[in-house]
């Protein structure tokens, strides 16, 4: 009996090992997250004014290390980035040199992460003296602690030992090639390889457009290994996923010092997902970053190819050049260069530092975006992309401009390959918004092919309509923008004392914050003149203002709205009111 139960036990070891390995995806230890509350008593003035912490030694074993402290409260401001250094001893080991945190994409409430690659300590280095300071981590290569050491040690060696009797496959080889149509696309290794079903997705993707690429830097040694990169995608992964509160993964692509391309947020290599990478503009790019810290060092050759490659495809499968500069307008934000509705003048390929206050990706990188944007242009005519196979969808409205609440009143016609009309073809219309395409209406066609729909909104937007086809997945239609004026209205007494006040009164919806009551009185000429313009402020939907005609007359009275980046200009039906003489 004691034989069979250690034959048993045996067994029940094996499988446990085992069952990892049988995997066909590459074994990916369980990632773990810790964080640690540092007090600021201990620190030390340097001659420089900066603050220095004494050593740290973590809870557990970390290979990514970020920071957070009391909003308003951290170190450096600006285009300085965080003003924080860190250093990082390797387990037991030696000291790393001095590393130069980003600034948190939050706008100043803490340091974006680095890779630490298995260390147990670490020191910091501050322009100011922190409060509420706390350090984050994440351990993705299994060495939290010495059970998940021995416990990684077993089950890797199990899968090494099945996965050479089963013949091994090269991360490389179980690459995708994306994009149907594509010729030559580059190999990107997706998300299993990194082990993304340890950092699941909020929600569903977003989709934006790409008319630009920006280039980053993660901030991270740049002595790892290539077996090393997809942990830190992983670590990566899981900091802006779970201490960030972000959907996912903020970046589209990584590319290591190796050349090996990496799928990050999920949603489609070939499909214009929404990033979290380049505040302001993440619905009109994408966002490739270069694992590592190149301030100083510049990115490796391998690197450099893989970029320029990623970029001359991506941007190509979109229908934009790589080469010259395209006009975007800013969305905004703390972290932004430019203010909200700004037009701004962006290279295809750009630095993240051109468009928000950061120094990413490192003046070595920044150096060398020339190099990239070269090697992209000369890639550029190997991606032959064919048009698309599955016919077209059309988009028309009867009317363009509109006052509210009159809808829209859209129509528009599918076909396919052959020209031929779809019938019962799903039809979804969406309307862009800053965080992608929403859709709004949905119907479908008819016998014909063709298809109408209406669709109530309150402000101007650009509009496509979606056909989902039997085969060959969505198309869409060229954009359509719509404008759309307020409502306003106007209330008036017929009949008023001159040289004595009363009451305008008068709505607008949607309601917007400030409109212009205009004053015209009838001349001896028969016509009327403009006699005052007076600013009113709208709240609720409604405004009251008090007026006063000084000349016996009649005058017409008119409410308008100059237009914003929200509604076009408009204005209310004349009103007339005749001020006569006092008794």
């Amino acid at each position: 009996m004691r034989r069979l139960a250690a034959v048993l036990l045996a067994a029940g070891l094996i499988v446990w090992l085992a069952a990892p390995a049988l995997s066909p995806q590459p074994f990916v230890p369980r990632a773990v997250e810790f964080e640690q509350a540092l007090g600021t008593g201990a620190w030390s003035r340097a001659g420089d004014g900066s603050w220095r912490s004494p050593v740290v030694r973590a809870p557990k074993r970390f290979d990514l290390v970020g920071l957070q402290w009391r909003g308003g409260s951290g170190p450096g401001a600006g285009e300085r980035e965080a003003g924080t250094r860190i250093r990082i001893r390797a387990a037991g080991g030696r000291w790393q040199r001095w590393t130069l945190m980003a600034a948190d994409h939050a706008g100043g409430t803490g340091a974006e992460p680095v890779w630490a690659g298995g260390a147990d300590a670490y020191q910091l280095r501050m322009d100011a003296r922190p409060r509420g300071l706390r350090a984050r981590f994440v351990n993705a290569t299994g060495s939290a602690t010495t059970a998940d050491r021995v416990r990684t040690a077993l089950r890797r060696g199990a899968h090494g030992v099945l996965t050479a009797l089963a013949g091994s496959t090269t991360p490389l080889a179980r690459a995708q090639t994306p994009a149907p149509g594509s010729r030559g696309a580059p190999q990107i290794l997706p998300r299993t390889e990194w082990g993304a079903d340890q950092c699941p997705p909020r929600d569903a993707p977003v989709y934006g457009d790409v008319q630009l690429g920006f280039v980053h830097h993660t901030v991270n040694a740049n002595s790892y290994s290539p077996q090393d990169s997809a942990a830190i995608v992983l670590s990566i992964c899981r900091y802006h996923r779970n201490e960030n509160g972000w959907r996912d993964i903020g970046y589209n692509f990584l590319v290591d010092r190796y050349g090996q391309i990496f799928e990050g947020r999920e949603g489609g290599v070939d499909q214009p997902v929404i990033g979290a990478q380049a505040q302001g503009y993440n619905g009109v790019s994408t966002g490739v970053a270069n694992i590592g810290t190149f301030s100083q060092a510049p990115q490796t050759a391998a690197g450099v190819q893989a970029t320029a490659e990623l970029l001359a495809w991506k941007l190509s499968l979109h229908g934009a050049p790589v080469g010259g500069a395209v006009e975007v307008t800013s969305a905004g934000g703390p972290s932004n260069r430019f203010a909200t509705g700004a037009p701004v003048a962006l290279q295809r390929i750009a630095a993240h530092r051109d468009a928000d206050r950061t120094t990413c990706p490192g003046d070595a990188l920044f150096a060398q975006l020339p190099e990239i944007r070269a090697q992209a242009a000369e890639l550029a005519p190997q991606y032959a992309f064919l048009p698309p196979p599955d016919g077209a969808v059309s988009l028309e409205a009867a009317d363009r401009t509109l006052e509210y609440p009159q809808p829209a009143q859209l129509s528009g016609r599918v076909a396919g390959a052959d020209g031929a009309a779809l019938v019962n073809a799903p039809i979804s219309v969406q309307i862009v918004s800053a965080s992608g395409f929403v859709t709004v209406g949905r119907t479908t066609t008819g016998a014909d092919g063709a298809w109408a729909t209406q669709v109530q909104t309150q402000y101007s937007r650009s509009l496509r309509a979606v056909a989902r086809l039997p085969e060959g997945g969505p198309i869409a239609s060229p954009r359509l923008d719509l404008q759309v004026a307020p409502r306003l209205a106007l209330r008036v007494p017929k009949r008023v004392t001159a040289r004595r006040s009363f009451t305008v009164r008068g709505s607008m919806s949607p309601r917007r914050s400030r409109v212009t009551l205009v004053v015209a009185h009838k001349g001896s000429d028969d016509r009327m003149h403009t006699v005052a313009r007076i600013p009113v402020k709208v709240k609720g939907g409604q405004f009251t203002t008090p007026v006063r005609l000084r000349r016996p007359a009649l005058h017409r009275m008119r409410v308008t709205f100059t237009g914003d980046g929200r509604n076009r200009a408009g204005r209310s039906a004349d009103a007339y009111v005749r001020a006569v003489r006092p008794r």
